[in-house]
């Protein structure tokens, strides 16, 4: 039985067409400092949550922009935050600096101090191209938002233009695999307002299902899928972005700043992303 597995999985392959080079666009490097309380967490939650912090603040500097916490799709469980849809700039590269256990002051009378996980990075920030098509979205959800290792998943979506569909699934040490399309069904193309469901019945019917799956010795893994919709096709070069299907994963696929890379190069006009989190457990 094929079984569509998150192992650490996933991503897409070479843009043409409607991207462009990143080094064409306008980027800049920052240096800034992001921390997370140490409470309630483990130290590896904390260091995840303040680089996210950090690289929320990078976008700012670069933009001039104030994210507020609606705009933050993605929780501090889920490292690959940084592919978020965050209007005006996306983080393409970053460079830990200094990383270390702080004692943080208290800001006013009444505070107390408190223990955090403080970091300083240099991040590259591109600025987005264009504006956002204010009539192209995507409505889509994930059957349920903590599954048991062994459930079956499932993804339903619904875009509001004709569109091209790639769902990608990002693991929690940033490492993506490309769920749709794949070998078995390479036409991504979806008509304006009808839904589509991933895995579907003609899926189903050929074996294919999206099983929760933990590593050996993980008890939780907080993950996402991130489904992008395009105006145009894009090809895509499976030898460096893993396909996930059969369960099978050699660890050797791009990362979510690979992602970024390309994705950023899309004019915002021409997508409209999604971003589905969840939680597996043993």
């Amino acid at each position: 039985m094929l079984t569509l597995r998150f192992v650490l999985v996933f991503i897409l392959l070479f843009l043409s067409g409607i991207t462009c080079p990143i080094g064409a666009q306008e980027t800049e490097w920052v240096t800034v400092e992001g921390f997370a309380p140490i409470e309630n967490v483990t130290k590896v939650e904390a260091r995840k949550l303040a680089i996210n912090n950090a690289r929320r603040e990078a976008v700012e500097q670069v933009v001039g922009v104030d994210l507020l916490s609606e705009t933050m799709v993605i929780n501090y469980n889920v490292s690959g935050d940084v592919i978020r849809a965050i209007p005006h700039g996306k983080v393409i590269g970053v460079e830990i600096l200094k990383e270390d256990i702080a004692l943080i002051p208290a800001e006013k009378k009444g505070d107390v101090p408190f223990l955090a996980y403080k970091v300083t990075i240099r991040a590259n920030v591109a600025k987005e191209i264009g504006r956002t098509d204010s009539f192209f979205r995507l409505d889509a959800k994930a059957n349920r938002k903590v599954f048991k290792e062994g459930d079956l998943m499932e993804i339903q979506i619904t875009p509001s233009k004709d569109c091209y569909l790639t769902i990608f699934n990002v693991l929690e040490d940033e490492k993506v695999l490309i769920l749709f399309p794949n070998r078995f069904n390479q036409n991504n193309f979806i008509k304006a307002n009808t839904q589509f469901i991933f895995p579907g019945e003609n899926d189903r019917k050929k074996g294919i299902t999206l099983e929760a799956f933990l590593n050996e010795g993980q008890k939780k893994a907080d993950e996402m899928f991130h489904v992008l919709a395009l105006k145009e096709p894009l090809f895509f070069n499976t030898a460096r972005f893993k396909e996930g299907i059969f369960g099978i994963y050699d660890g050797q696929t791009a990362l979510v700043n690979d992602l970024v890379k390309n994705i950023v190069g899309i004019p915002l006009s021409h997508r409209a992303e999604k971003f589905i989190q969840y939680r597996i457990t043993k």
